[in-house]
């Protein structure tokens, strides 16, 4: 992998790291705690959501060839493609009340340990 790929899948998970730590936040603080919350879909949702989708469809093809080329310990494909999809997940039912919270907290932190995995393995390297 060359050293922009890298540069850019390095970015591309702190991005998603960090608004996974917003979307729960979010979630916790808000949703969960405010009994009139309820979610702006135009506003709040949809903007957070489509940020969210740019960032990972980026991500997942570098993830892929990182974890193709270098073979990092505690990674691997399929992983990835299941953070891709749990981080649609975190992006859109953080907002709604309706989603259960076990789940929620449990998605939250699968995405956060397959990006910290990750985002080591960048720096291992």
């Amino acid at each position: 992998m060359n050293e922009e790929n890298r540069s850019r899948l390095l970015e591309s998970t702190e991005q998603l790291r960090t608004l996974n730590k917003e979307a729960e936040k979010m979630y916790v603080e808000k949703v969960r705690s405010d009994q009139d919350y309820e979610a702006d879909f135009f506003g709040v949702v949809k903007p957070f959501a489509d940020k969210v989708d740019a960032i990972r469809k980026e991500w997942l093809p570098l993830a892929q060839q990182f974890v193709q080329e270098e073979k990092p310990l505690h990674l691997h494909p399929n992983q990835l493609q299941q953070t891709e999809e749990n981080l649609e997940i975190v992006a859109i039912k953080s907002f709604f009340k309706e989603t259960g919270k076990k789940r929620q907290m449990e998605t939250f932190k699968s995405v956060e340990y397959v990006l910290q995995q990750l985002y080591t393995a960048l720096h291992d390297k």
